[in-house]
């Protein structure tokens, strides 16, 4: 499948010098600074969940994000080398990036508009003000089959595509310099 993606001239650096690039933590540390452990764990997690549909090579923790073709393409950002590839089927997932943005926030995913509902019901009934605390804060160890409910929903992000093909998004979690075909 064709896809592309913005990296920075080190990435594509290391790509040809070495054949495979692979995200390190040290990057993701560099990237978010404060708030790095927070997409760390949450990267974690999406690998796990990846886990369940493709082989992930041992080691690789840290998903590279990608845009497929037709799609909206990505926008123009500065010192970044923009990369058109294709990679083999089995080497990528396709997944839901509004379940990514829920999960990004500690928030529950619904299934549709009822669950939804039936979810901010269950939030008010139990007076919690602030639903992204039962993962970010204390409150989730008071209602720990509700905090779980809140992580499961994020299973979503593999398994329910949305209806705006702009909002999937394909992972990898290596780049092979065989499936680069174009580099701008």
């Amino acid at each position: 499948m064709i896809f592309y993606t913005r990296q920075s001239p080190k990435v594509y650096e290391t790509l040809n010098n070495d054949g495979v690039y692979t995200v390190d933590e040290s990057y993701i540390v560099w990237k978010y600074t404060t708030i790095s452990e927070h997409y760390a764990s949450l990267y974690r997690h999406l690998t796990l969940l990846a886990g369940d549909y493709i082989d992930i090579p041992d080691g690789l923790l840290y998903p590279i994000w990608l845009s497929p073709e037709g799609t909206e393409l990505l926008p123009d950002a500065d010192e970044t080398v923009f990369l058109k590839l294709d990679i083999p089927e089995g080497k990528y997932i396709l997944a839901n990036n509004e379940v990514w943005d829920f999960m990004i926030n500690h928030l529950y995913f619904p299934k549709d508009k009822e669950d939804e509902l039936a979810h901010e019901a269950e939030i008010a009934r139990y007076g919690i003000s602030s639903p992204s605390s039962l993962i970010s804060g204390d409150i989730g160890n008071f209602y720990p089959l509700l905090k779980q409910k809140v992580i499961k929903s994020w299973d979503r992000v593999f398994s329910m595509m949305p209806p705006d093909p702009n909002n999937i998004v394909g992972l990898c979690w290596e780049l092979r310099s065989e499936w680069l075909l174009e580099a701008k």
